[in-house]
């Protein structure tokens, strides 16, 4: 059983550990760099809000996209700023020079010429409903919710019924 204990209470501490780290590194990268987006060795994780790529990439999703990869041809899937500086991820309809054409799968119409410039990354694929998690993670009361519990459960696991540290 102290196998146990100390399994869940590495856990614990290895989720509030990279949890911490993320939203401390996304902070900082947006806040003080002044990066739109954060990366980690050319990929990021952007949140899906829209419905305009339902149902390839549903509101909610988790989008993984590689900011490294710029060969990009018609039906890519793609992530980049549209004429109001906003992240937009949306499929690729035709290319002609410089310019491109995009459509979300569930728009009527597509969307107007942008520079190719303009991409952020190449969408590489999703994770179901993760998205809404990050969300939540990323607030500071939940982020402080998380710590309280996270050492409130490490105080349980490392104590017997009396109170006293287990051996």
């Amino acid at each position: 059983m102290k196998i146990v204990k100390i399994i869940i209470e590495s856990i614990v501490v290895a989720f509030l550990v990279l949890t911490l780290s993320y939203n401390v590194y996304n902070y900082t990268n947006i806040n003080f760099l002044h990066n739109d987006i954060t990366t980690i060795k050319g990929y990021s994780v952007l949140e899906v809000v829209s419905g305009s790529m339902e149902p390839t990439i549903k509101i909610g999703d988790l989008i993984i996209i590689d900011t490294k990869d710029k060969n990009y041809k018609e039906n890519d899937i793609v992530t980049f700023y549209d004429v109001n500086g906003s992240f937009v991820t949306h499929r690729i309809i035709s290319i002609d020079g410089d310019q491109m054409i995009t459509k979300g799968d569930a728009n009527n119409s597509n969307d107007e010429a942008t520079d190719m410039n303009k991409i952020v990354g190449k969408y590489v694929r999703k994770v179901p409903f993760l998205g809404m998690l990050f969300t939540y993670l990323k607030k500071p009361a939940m982020l402080v919710l998380i710590l309280v519990i996270g050492i409130l459960f490490c105080y349980m696991v490392s104590t017997d019924k009396n109170g006293k540290p287990l051996k």
